[in-house]
């Protein structure tokens, strides 16, 4: 049986750090990223996923990055028929205005302010891993 995958984006390196070294020790295959230009849709401007499954099976983007936010960068992806859930996608902050707070609740997605209390992303991981079929494969991105 493979891991749960977990795609990190965020322009901090001391971030991306802790979350690779936190979700590694829950046994998780962590992939971590300072630029949300990795996910495939972004790189190909146009077009439809084509992928039969997801690339992971959850990810965290922070909301200020370059390039584009967190929120457009899931916005983009949901757009173009990304194939993960939704519900397993987050958005992590410093701070989370007004606008952006209806922009994720209108996503659907989750979000999370840094500080980040640990206590409250283990239990929406666990969450996450009630929606995850690990006997199904994922698409390489």
């Amino acid at each position: 049986m493979r891991k749960i995958r977990v795609i990190v984006i965020d322009d901090e390196g001391v971030v991306l750090l802790m979350f690779k070294r936190w979700l590694s020790k829950k046994f998780y295959e962590v992939f971590t990223y300072n630029d949300p230009t990795v996910c495939p849709l972004y790189k190909k401007k146009t077009g439809l996923c084509m992928k039969e499954y997801p690339c992971t099976d959850i990810i965290f983007a922070d909301i200020k990055m370059p390039h584009m936010s967190g929120i457009e960068f899931l916005q983009h992806q949901s757009q173009r028929g990304c194939k993960l859930d939704i519900k397993n996608k987050a958005i992590i902050s410093g701070y989370i205005d007004d606008e952006s707070k209806k922009a994720i609740k209108k996503l659907g997605c989750s979000s999370f302010e840094k500080p980040l209390e640990l206590s409250l992303i283990s239990e929406w991981l666990h969450e996450c891993e009630q929606r995850i079929d690990l006997s199904l494969p994922l698409d390489t991105f």
